[in-house]
C-alpha cells in the first residue's frame, strides 16, 4: 500500500494546521516528525499521532491544532508498516480515506465541526457493507463483492465526520474465536482471537483509535480481552445491524471497540439509535454516554460470579479477576456473590441450536448454488485456524422447526432466570476469557454467549497481564440489565481510571 500524494500540501490553510500540529508528517513519504511526547506508558514511550485516543485527537481537531489529513496519513503509514506482521486488515481504502480527510479538514476550517468523530480514522469488521469498498466476510464466496450502500453503523460514523480507512480481519463469515492470519500484537506468535480479531489487533497495535465489530457468541469481548483493548456488546436492539452480513439474526450484536472506555462511549453514542430497517431495532432514547461516565460507583451493588464457577479458569485469570474486584470494592462498590440457577445453565445450551439454525437459513442461498464449492474447505484439516462454516451450516440445515422452536422456548426461560439474578445487583462481574491468548482451557463454560442469548449489555476492559506465559492481556467483563449500557460503561470507566492497564502498549 502506498499513501496517496497530497497536491495541496503547500496551501496556506494547510500550513496553518502544520504550524500548530503536535506531530506532522514530513515529506511525501510520510515519515513522522515527532515534536512532542505523549505521557509514557509502563511498556513503551509513544510519541506519534497514532498514540492519541479518540477523545485526545478530537480535542486537537476541534481546536484546529491538528489536521485530519495529517492524522489519517499517520494512521495509514502505521498500517502500511505493521499490517504485514499483524494481519489486522483485509482491505485498506487509502485513497478514499485521504479524500474524506481532506473534506473533513475543509469543514473544520470553515467551523463546520460535527462532533468528536469528525476527522477521526476508524475501521470496521469486513462484514459491514461499505459503499465502493469490497466486503468479503473473509470468504472466497464474497471475494469480489463491492456493496453500493453503507451499513447503518457506517452511515452514522460518516454522518459524524469519521473516516473509514479499511476493512478488518475475521474468520470466514465470523465463525469461530480464532482469526486466521491475524496475530496478537502482544505476542505475534499467538492469535488475536475472534471473530472481531482484526479490530482488536488493529487497536492494540495503535493502527486505529477506534473500530466496530460484531458479537454473536462473545466475538467482540473475546478478542478485546485477548488483545488488551475495550470491547462493548450493547443491549440488543440499541445498535442497528442493517447492512451487516449475519451469523444469527436474533443473537447478533454490533458494537464499538477502542483503547479506552471513554472512546468506546463516544463511539456508542454515535452509532446508537432506532433504525426501521432492522426489525429488532428498539425505539429508545440515546443517552449522552460520555457524560454519564463520571457517575460515582460508591454504593453500587456488584455481583461477582461464584469462585466454583471459574475454578477451571487459568490461575492468572482468576488472580487478575480477584484483584479487579478488590479495586472496585475500594472504590466503594458493595460486592456480593451471584449464583445462576441450574435451569438457567441448562437453558443456555439453546444458544448453539439457535445460532446454527439461523446461520443455515442465511447460508442456504450459497449451499444451494455453485457458490457452495467456494467455502474454505476443512477436508483433512484440523486445528483452530480451520474454517468449518460449510460443515456447520450443513449441520444446521438438518435441524427441524421443532428443534428451533424448543430452543427459543428455552431461551425465554433463560432470560427469565437471568433477569431475576440481576434484580439483586446493579451490575455483574466475571472474567471475560477463561485463559490468555492461545492457552488451552478445560473450563466447561465461558459465559460469554449468555449475554448474546439474553441481549443484556456486557463490556470487556483490560484488567492485567499473565505471568505464565508472561505478558498476555487479561480482561474483566462488566454486565448489567438491558439498556443499562451507561452503567456498564461507568463501572468499567471507574475501574480503568483506578488502574493503568489501558495505558500499556505492545513493543512493536
Amino acid at each position: 500500500m502506498s499513501v496517496p500524494d497530497d497536491p495541496e500540501m503547500t496551501r496556506t490553510s494547510r500550513r496553518r494546521f502544520l504550524e500548530v500540529s503536535v506531530s506532522a508528517l514530513a515529506g511525501m513519504g510520510g515519515s513522522l516528525a515527532q515534536t512532542r511526547s505523549l505521557p509514557s506508558s509502563p511498556a513503551s514511550t509513544v510519541t506519534d499521532l497514532t498514540a492519541l485516543t479518540i477523545a485526545e485527537a478530537a480535542a486537537r481537531l476541534s481546536s484546529r491544532q491538528l489536521s485530519p489529513v495529517e492524522l489519517t496519513r499517520a494512521v495509514l503509514e502505521r498500517i502500511d508498516r505493521l499490517n504485514p506482521r499483524v494481519g489486522a486488515f483485509i482491505t485498506i481504502a487509502a485513497d478514499q480515506a485521504v479524500a474524506a480527510a481532506r473534506a473533513a479538514e475543509r469543514e473544520i476550517q470553515q467551523r463546520g465541526y460535527r462532533g468528536p468523530l469528525h476527522g477521526i480514522p476508524l475501521g470496521v469488521k469486513d462484514t459491514y457493507y461499505t459503499k465502493g469498498i469490497r466486503t468479503t466476510a473473509a470468504s472466497p464466496i464474497l471475494d469480489d463483492f463491492v456493496p453500493d450502500f453503507d451499513a447503518a453503523i457506517v452511515e452514522r460514523m460518516k454522518a459524524g465526520g469519521a473516516i473509514v480507512v479499511g476493512k478488518l480481519n475475521l474468520p470466514e463469515f465470523s465463525f469461530g474465536g480464532y482469526t486466521p492470519g491475524c496475530n496478537n500484537p502482544w505476542d505475534l506468535t499467538r492469535n488475536a482471537g475472534g471473530s472481531s480479531g482484526g479490530p482488536a489487533a488493529a487497536l492494540a497495535a495503535s493502527m486505529l483509535p477506534g473500530a466496530a465489530g460484531g458479537d454473536t457468541s462473545g466475538s467482540i469481548r473475546n478478542p478485546a480481552s485477548t488483545c488488551g483493548v475495550v470491547g462493548l456488546k450493547p443491549t440488543s436492539g440499541l445498535v442497528s445491524r442493517f447492512g451487516v452480513i449475519p451469523i444469527s439474526w436474533t443473537l447478533d450484536h454490533l458494537g464499538p471497540m477502542a483503547r479506552t472506555v471513554e472512546d468506546t462511549a463516544i463511539l456508542l453514542k454515535a452509532i446508537s439509535g432506532y433504525d426501521r430497517r432492522d426489525r429488532q431495532s428498539v425505539r429508545a432514547p440515546v443517552p449522552d454516554y460520555p457524560r454519564l461516565l463520571r457517575r460515582r460507583i460508591r454504593g453500587l451493588r456488584l455481583g461477582v460470579i461464584a469462585p466454583a464457577e471459574i475454578e477451571q479458569f487459568h490461575p492468572d485469570t482468576r488472580a487478575a479477576f480477584a484483584a479487579a474486584v478488590d479495586v472496585l470494592a475500594r472504590l466503594g462498590a458493595e460486592i456480593g456473590e451471584v449464583r445462576f440457577p441450574a435451569r438457567m445453565k441448562a437453558a443456555g445450551a439453546a444458544h448453539g441450536i439457535i445460532r446454527i439454525s439461523e446461520a443455515a437459513a442465511y447460508h442456504r442461498q450459497y449451499l444451494t448454488s455453485k457458490a457452495a464449492t467456494r467455502y474454505i474447505s476443512d477436508v483433512g484439516r484440523s486445528g483452530p485456524a480451520v474454517s468449518r462454516v460449510r460443515t456447520t451450516v450443513e449441520a444446521g440445515s438438518l435441524l427441524t422447526a421443532a428443534h428451533y422452536l424448543q430452543a427459543q422456548r428455552a431461551r425465554a426461560l433463560f432470560i427469565e432466570d437471568m433477569t431475576a439474578a440481576y434484580r439483586s445487583f446493579d451490575a455483574v462481574l466475571t472474567p471475560t476469557m477463561p485463559s490468555p491468548a492461545g492457552v488451552p482451557s478445560s473450563a466447561p463454560e465461558t459465559f460469554r454467549a449468555w449475554w448474546n442469548l439474553s441481549g443484556f449489555p456486557a463490556i470487556s476492559v483490560p484488567c492485567g497481564f499473565s505471568s505464565d506465559p508472561p505478558g498476555l492481556p487479561i480482561g474483566l467483563q462488566v454486565s448489567a440489565a438491558p439498556f443499562r449500557d451507561a452503567l456498564v460503561l461507568a463501572v468499567a470507566h471507574a475501574y480503568e481510571q483506578a488502574t493503568d492497564w489501558h495505558r500499556r502498549r505492545p513493543p512493536l
